[in-house]
């Protein structure tokens, strides 16, 4: 492989076509590897530094000019829990519909493409709902491909970033290169997700992708939540963060409880059902399967399998896979759950069907997916690293800390995905290798553990 050169700093455009092929970084040796990572973080800042207001303000009070040196990587780390939230700050308030006009402005600042400006004026002053105000925002910028993606994490407040048709593409290529090499995942798998398919919600809108890139027939790809999920429905749900007024009052007492109602009664019931259907359906065609979901949904699959009294055979290179941690008290452990799972779903050859999880966040474009010795294996395209606690990047090829990453290839021309997550973890990289004989850096089994305030929550870790 060659050296990147889609980012030139003396070119206007970004040229995603020259960017090297994600796949090709696993033929690379670690120091190759390393190489052209640091090569692509330096021209990525390069080009984002002259276009992206927040990201300039952000690392120039750090002493950081348009030419980035090697040493200074920690500089240009921004928390991933603070950059697609800070419209808060900006606006004082966590509800954007309210001043779409200075949302805008925050938008235009956190992106390295223009927003044009003369097309402000048609947005209304106010919307009812967040998910009206992001889709005016797709509707009227449509020639620029937008696609806004949320997450509320643990907190009530969204998450907001935006993706443009060549992130996702990147995107897309990230996520089923992964569920290809680590979950051995291919076409004639049938995938069913514990997921909306109606939603803004990342990782639903990821597992998406991973199925296009594979080349699953859409008839064999399932999302079995029966309904939308917007970013106020999710928002409210948490019941963590409220309208002010009669509206608040409103969301707390009536609108929240309803939702739990509508979530144990009718959405997790009529999804479990249909989970299980369709599992029932492949193992009598011996289809391989993916089922991807949370822990409390595998949980309740798996319960509702036991008290129907025969277990599932399903064929072998089936997997289970679940992501995003535990956000919710739940009276079970991910390990309880696992050996539930082991006891409801077995290989038709007799062996517990493979149960992996998923390390991921919204405001990645990739995952870390589970080995069978438990480890989280980064994809090779990923510059990872730990910061400690004066916020300087431990070097060694064993070390804990906040995970940083730099993901020069991923983020595209919108944004530069350098990010410090709030995920305390032990990252081992370099020419280590995990017991399954998989090369490359990878978080050690166990070793997640989200560290920062509620309110300040991103996405990925279990709580």
């Amino acid at each position: 492989m060659t050296t990147p050169t889609s980012l030139r700093g003396d070119s206007s455009e970004y040229d995603a076509v020259d960017q090297p092929s994600l796949a090709s970084f696993w033929s690379l040796t670690p120091g190759q590897r390393e190489a052209v990572l640091l090569d692509g973080i330096l021209q990525t800042h390069a080009w984002h530094f002259t276009r992206n207001r927040a990201y300039q303000q952000t690392v120039a009070a750090r002493g950081v000019g348009p030419s980035l040196d090697a040493g200074a990587l920690a500089r240009v780390l921004r928390p991933t829990s603070q950059t697609f939230k800070s419209y808060i700050d900006l606006l004082g308030t966590p509800f954007p519909q309210d001043r779409p006009l200075e949302f805008l402005g925050w938008l235009a600042d956190q992106l390295s493409i223009e927003l044009p400006r003369a097309r402000f004026s048609r947005f209304r002053p106010r919307y009812g709902s967040l998910e009206a105000l992001l889709r005016a925002i797709e509707a009227i910028f449509a020639d620029l491909g937008l696609e806004i993606l949320t997450s509320s994490g643990t907190s009530g407040r969204a998450t907001i970033l935006v993706r443009n048709q060549q992130a996702l593409a990147r995107t897309t290529e990230s996520f089923y290169l992964s569920f290809q090499r680590y979950f051995a995942m291919q076409a004639d798998h049938r995938a069913i997700f514990i997921m909306p398919r109606q939603t803004r919600i990342a990782m639903a809108r990821m597992a998406q992708f991973s199925t296009q890139g594979i080349g699953l027939a859409p008839e064999r790809v399932h999302f079995t939540i029966p309904f939308a999920a917007q970013p106020d429905q999710v928002r409210i749900r948490a019941g963590r963060t409220w309208r002010s007024g009669w509206a608040g009052m409103v969301e707390r007492r009536l609108w929240n409880p309803f939702m739990h109602w509508m979530g144990d009664r009718v959405v997790t019931p009529r999804a479990v059902q249909s989970t299980v259907s369709l599992l029932r359906q492949a193992s009598a065609a011996r289809e391989k399967v993916l089922l991807f979901a949370g822990w409390t949904h595998l949980h309740a699959v798996a319960l509702d399998i036991l008290r129907q009294g025969t277990p599932l055979r399903l064929t072998p290179g089936s997997l289970v896979g679940s992501g995003g941690g535990m956000k919710e008290r739940y009276p079970h452990t991910p390990a309880e759950i696992r050996a539930t799972v082991a006891q409801a779903m077995t290989s038709a050859d007799g062996e517990p069907v493979m149960v992996r999880d998923t390390y991921g966040m919204a405001e990645g474009n990739w995952a870390a997916m589970q080995c069978r010795h438990g480890n989280y294996h980064l994809p090779p395209w990923i510059h990872a690293a730990t910061v400690d606690a004066n916020d300087a990047l431990q070097t060694g090829a064993d070390t804990t800390g906040l995970l940083a990453f730099f993901d020069p290839f991923g983020g595209g021309e919108l944004f530069p995905a350098f990010f410090k997550t709030a995920d305390r973890v032990h990252l081992l990289r370099g020419d280590t290798s995990c017991s399954c004989g998989e090369a490359g850096a990878y978080l050690a089994q166990g070793s997640i553990q989200r560290v920062d305030l509620l309110d300040e929550a991103g996405c990925a870790a279990q709580l």
